[in-house]
């Protein structure tokens, strides 16, 4: 009774192929991405990133710290203790001691720029229609 003809479905799947592997190698450049971020732009020496790789989805994320990682709690690094010598009590005045905690953002505005300007580039690349 009908009859559906379609004409160029051949070179349509062929394009939706290509479409997909550059979906797949997004999976892989994001992470090298992310690696190349931390060492050029954050000037690590050694860029740590976790990548989780489920069924069709990757995730990789860092940790930035806003001081040495050392400080953490439970991080296992303990300060040399120093030898008690007895020496005359210095009187302080109130509320001295350790500064307060900068409220400063821990990640600068100009890294996250890059940042994104990177992830950006490099989803426009891999999105192109083929």
């Amino acid at each position: 009774m009908f009859e559906i003809k379609v004409e160029g479905a051949d070179e349509l799947l062929k394009k939706f192929g290509t479409f997909g592997k550059q979906l797949d190698e997004l999976h892989k450049q994001m992470p090298e991405e992310l690696v190349e971020w931390q060492r050029a732009d954050m000037r690590r020496k050694y860029p740590n990133i976790k990548v989780s790789e489920e069924k069709d989805e990757t995730t990789a994320e860092t940790d930035i710290w806003p001081r040495s990682r050392n400080e953490q709690a439970g991080s296992g690094f303990t300060r040399p203790k120093r030898p008690v010598v007895a020496a005359p009590k210095r009187y302080r005045a109130k509320g001295a001691g350790r500064p307060p905690p900068s409220t400063r953002p821990i990640l600068r505005t100009e890294l996250f720029t890059k940042l994104v300007d990177r992830m950006t580039k490099l989803l426009a690349e891999a999105m192109k229609w083929p």
